[in-house]
């Protein structure tokens, strides 16, 4: 089967010289008809919340051409979100830690398929490296503009300009619709677990009905909220709104939820999952849940894919770029004149972006979310 190739517009009649400002950019084809690749290497090798959004690649691919083989190479700790997923048929896995000699693996076990478009989603040197010597005859990544670390150097196509500010997911679908699948839409989905799915129910059931998970991590300090906070939050909603409430994170959030639980009165009834999940058992009691409240971190992403409503805490980063995506949403945001910055960390002489996010704020917007 042939697909168009999406293509810019240009604008009729001679132009024997035109000017840098209308000329097409490199990367771009021309009006013609081509084939789907029968087989497809995706680069986006994490963080978990990107990996998850860039997952309505795939999926637009197999639903286009279910033939297709896709490729994946992703770090392990977002591996479990591809393992086994019905859109991906091949998991590479790139050990960080391996140094020269897990990246000549990885490139061995990648020049093996014999790709034929390999897509760099994203768009650092490493992965645009690792994209450009897999083999593939194409190498199609994101236009100057867009791309980091100057990676745009090692793609041989790019898809054309687009903006920077539009949401992640969107930028992605950017390049199916490149090759030619106009009408492609978001569709995520996740590998099938049967233990986690029954690891879940068997919690709902203890809990007494869906729980409203609280998420304490991020992975940017900038991006956290006060643990005592959360702490708080977690208390009035299990009274206000009478629902079972469970603390997540991960095990490297032990300390946030020590000082969350210290913010608690004695019998409040929260429950903690904080450090004690997989990504598996994560994935499906969020999709259990009645509603998630967390800040810009992958979970959050998680909750948003599964249909969860999500209640996002938002400082340094820009919902619009970075935010739930979808509809049913609450973006809690107070932002200084100094965001977005998308720091890491924030260089202000007060972190004003997350402390003037109160607690009055948040269960405002759970009240207005909670399904």
């Amino acid at each position: 089967m042939t697909w168009p190739v999406l293509i810019r517009n240009e604008p009729r009649g001679t132009d024997p010289a035109p000017s840098a400002k209308h000329r097409r950019p490199y990367g771009t084809i021309r009006a013609m008809s081509v084939t789907l690749p029968r087989r497809v290497l995706i680069v986006r090798l994490g963080a978990i919340g990107d990996v998850v959004n860039a997952l309505v690649v795939a999926a637009a691919l197999k639903d286009a051409r279910p033939d297709i083989t896709i490729g994946w190479v992703v770090h392990p700790l977002a591996q479990p979100l591809v393992d086994g997923h019905p859109c991906v048929d091949r998991v590479h896995v790139w050990r960080r830690d391996g140094g020269l000699a897990e990246a000549r693996r990885v490139l061995r076990e990648v020049r093996g398929e014999q790709y034929e478009l390999a897509l760099d989603l994203q768009r650092i040197t490493k992965s645009a490296l690792l994209a450009r010597c897999s083999g593939a005859a194409r190498v199609l990544g994101f236009d100057r503009g867009r791309a980091k670390e100057a990676s745009w150097l090692w793609t041989r196509e790019r898809i054309p300009p687009g903006s920077a500010a539009a949401h992640m997911v969107d930028q992605y679908l950017e390049f199916v619709r490149h090759l030619g699948l106009r009408e492609a839409r978001a569709r995520r989905a996740f590998p099938p677990d049967p233990e986690a799915a029954a690891w879940a129910d068997g919690l709902v059931a203890e809990l007494g009905g869906a729980p409203i998970l609280v998420n304490l991590g991020a992975t940017k300090p900038a991006n956290r909220w006060p643990p005592e906070r959360f702490g708080t939050l977690a208390g009035t909603l299990r009274r206000e709104l009478d629902t079972p409430v469970v603390l997540t994170g991960g095990e490297t959030d032990r300390a946030a939820e020590r000082r969350a639980l210290a913010a608690l009165d004695p019998e409040h009834g929260v429950r903690s999952l904080v450090g004690a999940t997989s990504l598996r058992q994560l994935v499906a009691l969020v999709a259990r849940a009645r509603l998630f409240v967390g800040c810009d971190t992958g979970p959050m992403h998680l909750a948003a894919a599964c249909g969860t409503p999500v209640v996002a805490l938002f400082g340094p980063a820009d919902p619009r770029r970075t935010g739930p995506y979808g509809e049913g949403h609450q973006v809690v945001r107070v932002p200084p004149p100094c965001a977005p910055c998308n720091r890491r960390t924030c260089n202000q002489p007060r972190h004003a972006c997350m402390e003037d996010i109160t607690v009055e704020l948040v269960v405002a917007a759970a009240r207005a979310c909670a399904r």
